[in-house]
């Protein structure tokens, strides 16, 4: 068998996949080596998206402001207070959708807000695009203000399942692959997102693979050698799988 190996760029700000040239990648499915620890087999995550939040003010010297000034500051802190406190990424786990204020910048005239929207459920998603939307439309009608403040919702990536349970058996030489290298495979949806998303939407399954590393995006982040080696280790081995068998019956017959 063919085996393609593809380097994206961009891939933490989610426009890895953005120029991927596609059709000089033919695969029948594809992998990425993105995941965290020993054993991660990843078929699931995030549909996400990014709504960005404009919030406009007036300003003029703070001496003679009485009915005249406009703090987009403070209008950006109360807008927020109306988002459920419960819904956030340090307050949820495991299936759980969350709003995210990631960014937040600006002075008195304008405040830019930053949310990320994550949910794995396609009418979850739906629903917290439309609630940031409600509260915008309702929060302009409570303030009356002379300039509404604006929001613009982009998706980033879907949730691979929908694509990936069609290729069974992207799944199934990888559980194998790791079985046969001693390592046990462990399945649970991601809490966040990946290139493979972006390209199973287009056409090419692509579960999730550890790495060995931990704690991403924080100052602890780190990636063990032993970890990276028995993610080599399963790589190898999947192709050596494929090679031998790829026609075999025993591979994509049962659903995942």
């Amino acid at each position: 068998c063919n085996v393609r190996v593809a380097f994206t760029p961009d891939e933490e700000i989610s426009l890895g996949m953005n120029f991927f040239p596609i059709e000089k990648f033919p695969c029948d499915w594809a992998y990425t080596i993105d995941g965290g620890e020993v054993g991660e087999l990843v078929y699931e995550n995030f549909n996400a998206a990014g709504a960005l939040v404009t919030l406009y003010g007036c300003n003029i010297h703070a001496g003679v402001a009485k009915n005249k000034m406009v703090n987009a500051l403070r209008l950006a802190c109360e807008f927020q207070q109306g988002f459920p406190t419960d819904e956030t990424p340090e307050t949820t786990e495991g299936r759980e959708g969350f709003y995210h204020l990631e960014r937040f910048s600006g002075d008195i005239e304008k405040v830019e807000l930053h949310y990320l929207i994550r949910d794995f459920e396609q009418a979850g998603f739906e629903r917290r695009k439309a609630f940031i939307k409600e509260w915008v439309a309702d929060f302009n009608r409570k303030k009356g203000l002379k300039q509404p403040i604006e929001v613009v919702i982009t998706d980033s990536y879907k949730n691979m399942y929908e694509y990936v349970k069609k290729v069974p058996q992207s799944v199934q030489f990888a559980e194998k692959a790791m079985r046969e290298c001693g390592i046990t495979p462990l399945h649970k949806p991601i809490r966040g997102g990946t290139d493979g998303a972006r390209l199973s939407e287009q056409g090419i399954a692509c579960p999730n693979i550890f790495t060995g590393g931990y704690n991403f995006h924080s100052k602890h982040e780190l990636v063990s050698l032993e970890g990276m080696d028995a993610a080599v280790q399963v790589i190898v081995k999947i192709a050596q799988l494929v090679a031998k068998d790829k026609a075999s019956a025993d591979f994509g017959s049962t659903a995942i």
